[in-house]
């Protein structure tokens, strides 16, 4: 029973604030796919009488769909269902192909190399190898609805995820092969921007002044960095994200 403060009782949850609700109402119409990529919605003036809500409330939960790449406004045309951008995060490790059907798009890949390859200067220096050498690795194309997402260039540390090589990885992803035979206790990921020189803009379908993204990442097994990655994305095309929690205290940090 609540007591005479009118507090609710313990483990009563908070009613969801409505323009959550407008959000959740769209986003399940979209996953449902009653509302399809590039489809018009209802306007806010129509969609705030079915929900029994405010203007001012669905213009809010418009607004942090776009934000979030679900919708898209268009001024004086109306509000449509956005294509949406694969996107990941800084501080996790997470599938490509994962994303990418995330957004509603069929993924698909090209296998452009698989098996021992030549060990580049910046792959050797994120292994701790010496230079000029072969080791077991991959270079993949991945695409959604046949559009060029990232290409994907891995090498694993020679003795680490055995059978890496005689892999099938058109039909699903280093990623989930590793994460199935690899041990990580750490990993570590570098981002910059340039501009695609001959192969990326041929690969990726972009011109030579269209930004690409590059991760650099690199997986550690006690200590031992067992694969180094370079995965580059048209920036149009791909998104970096992350929500991270502070920690208590007077100013605040990321927690660790």
């Amino acid at each position: 029973m609540p007591d005479g403060g009118g507090r609710k009782p313990k483990g009563a949850e908070a009613p969801k604030p409505r323009y959550e609700v407008v959000k959740d109402f769209v986003l399940s119409r979209i996953a449902s796919g009653e509302w399809s990529v590039h489809a018009r919605i209802p306007s806010e003036n129509e969609l705030g009488p079915m929900l029994g809500v405010s203007r001012i409330t669905v213009n809010r939960a418009f607004a942090e769909l776009a934000r979030e790449g679900r919708l898209r406004k268009v001024p004086g045309v109306g509000t449509f269902v956005a294509e949406g951008k694969p996107r990941t995060g800084l501080s996790s490790i997470e599938s490509i192909v994962e994303q990418i059907r995330a957004r509603g798009m069929e993924w698909s890949c090209e296998v452009l190399s698989l098996g021992s390859v030549a060990l580049t200067d910046e792959a050797a220096d994120a292994l701790g190898l010496p230079r000029g050498g072969r080791l077991p690795g991959s270079a993949i194309l991945h695409k959604g609805d046949a559009l060029p997402i990232q290409l994907e260039e891995r090498f694993i540390r020679p003795g680490y995820a055995a059978g890496y090589t005689e892999q099938d990885f058109s039909a699903r992803a280093t990623y989930e092969f590793l994460r199935e035979t690899g041990e990580v206790t750490e990993m570590e990921q570098a981002v910059t921007a340039i501009l695609p020189g001959a192969r990326l803009s041929r690969l990726l379908a972009v011109g030579s002044r269209d930004p690409c993204l590059v991760i650099r990442r690199r997986t550690f097994r006690r200590g031992e960095a067992t694969t180094f990655s370079r995965l580059t994305q048209p920036a149009s095309r791909f998104e970096l994200s992350g929500r991270y929690r502070m920690q208590d205290g007077p100013g605040g940090h990321f927690s660790h």
